[in-house]
């Protein structure tokens, strides 16, 4: 069997109180609605997104992932909703239909594969939770074990609304029986909508199998209605990705000041300081430490490396032993090699720290490669454009750099050379311990001051 997913994307979002459509909200570093897809395109043979009104974004998403689209031009309800979906897809006794709404974005590939599992004995698999405080949610009704039918909170007795079986809105059912019951849902309802629900007691009357899946985790059925539970729901997500971590070896000092937002990789014994973020996908070797407020993307850290407060990196390799920071930022493209330093307010870009050297302090390296053994004075910069052209500065290895220094690329600083410090080189050094001076002579001017401030208060 073939399987198609139809994620239903055409609410109005009129509770995010935004001009945004709300699956275009991040959570976790990502739209909303590409949680779902990606949850769901691991397992489906075709995705269809049903919309109303999209905006711009959502279009240029929907493309960019190869994700078929159809339209419900009025919201008349989640069945219908459906019915524009099934438009979309060629009749097929044999294919598999799941049905998410866009809004749900931690639902699990694990969780919607063993649903789709369970078609293979019923007609009709329904996401479950057991919820010990339903409010506000439909109720699973059963005949024993069978179920008969949902029914809204606001449609329950007070028996009824003891019930914690509670549904999440998934549903997995096989195409051909979708195709015949679908037509036959009602609108008789207060909003005159045709709801989704309605189908569990129409296959129920019609004595079609329904079976269950019970979701455990919590934060896989919660969806997103407002800017409020956008909150809430990252902040239960933070805080379960760092307390994972906790129990994996690493020691997370405050679990509700740490945001991991992406996939962070992390071996044992590693260190992590309060308010720090981060994003894409971050690995870190063991007994290396993270200090306050750091900010990490899509890099790799070495083993024993201390990052102190401040820090950010993005886009860049650190190796083993290394120290940065404070205040240090690292840009894409920077490679640091092992036992490297950079200190505090110093910016790397899209160049190499060699093993053993240092740039400490206040200083800009930007494309360039520095050997072993460098010691790079306070204040230095590797001037690398021109205006038009970005251009590569070489320090080999063993060579000292003078505060104060501006090299201007293309130049190289060939290995053992000393820069004094102040000078702006312009030209390749000769190396081999040899001092380079590029100074201007210095002046002095008497009565300079005087003369300028004449005439003035």
């Amino acid at each position: 069997m073939s399987l198609t997913t139809i994620i239903l994307a055409a609410g109005k979002s009129t509770r995010m109180l935004s001009l945004k459509s709300k699956i275009l909200f991040k959570i976790s570093g990502a739209p909303i609605i590409e949680h779902v897809y990606n949850a769901s395109q691991k397992i489906s043979d075709h995705i269809i997104c049903v919309m109303s009104n999209p905006p711009k974004e959502l279009i240029t998403f929907i493309k960019d992932k190869s994700i078929k689209t159809a339209i419900q031009k009025n919201t008349i309800g989640t069945a219908d909703a459906v019915k524009c979906a099934l438009k979309k897809l060629p009749n097929k006794s044999n294919n598999k239909v799941l049905i998410l709404c866009g809004d749900v974005p931690f639902i699990s590939t694990k969780s919607l594969t063993l649903m789709v599992k369970k078609l293979d004995n019923s007609d009709l698999c329904l996401g479950t939770f057991n919820q010990p405080k339903p409010e506000g949610y439909g109720r699973v009704i059963r005949s024993g074990s069978r179920i008969t039918k949902i029914t809204e909170e606001k449609d329950a007795s007070e028996k009824i609304r003891k019930i914690t079986e509670i549904n999440t809105g998934i549903i997995c059912v096989k195409e051909q029986i979708l195709r015949k019951y679908i037509t036959k849902i009602k609108n008789n309802n207060k909003q005159k909508e045709f709801y989704l629900t309605d189908l569990i007691s129409l296959l129920s009357d019609n004595n079609h199998k329904i079976s269950s899946y019970s979701i455990k985790d919590e934060l896989e059925t919660m969806g997103i209605n407002s800017k409020k539970d956008l909150v809430d729901l990252e902040r239960k997500l933070l805080v379960k990705k760092a307390t994972d971590l906790l129990s994996k070896g690493v020691l997370i000092r405050d679990v509700q000041r740490t945001d991991i937002k992406g996939d962070l990789r992390v071996q044992k014994d590693v260190d992590i300081d309060i308010n720090c973020i981060f994003e894409d996908k971050v690995t870190i070797g063991s007994s290396s430490t993270i200090g306050h407020n750091c900010y990490l993307n899509r890099c790799k850290i070495g083993k024993n490396v201390h990052i102190k407060p401040n820090t950010i990196i993005f886009g860049a390799t650190i190796g083993d032993n290394c120290i940065v920071g404070p205040y240090a930022r690292i840009r894409p493209g920077a490679v640091l090699k092992n036992n490297a330093q950079v200190g505090n307010f110093v910016e790397v870009k899209n160049s190499t720290i060699g093993s053993g050297t240092k740039v400490n302090h206040l200083s800009y390296i930007g494309d360039a490669t520095l050997g072993s053994n460098i010691n790079v004075g306070a204040g230095c910069i590797t001037c690398n454009y021109d205006g038009e052209k970005k251009y590569k500065t070489i320090i080999e290895s063993d060579c000292f750099i003078g505060s104060g220094t501006r090299l201007v690329a293309p130049v190289t600083i060939a290995k053992g050379s000393f820069i004094a410090a102040g000078s702006t080189v312009t030209k390749d050094t000769p190396g081999g311990g040899s001092l380079t001076i590029a100074r201007s002579k210095q002046v002095s001017i008497p009565k300079w001051k005087n003369k300028n401030i004449k005439g003035k208060k």
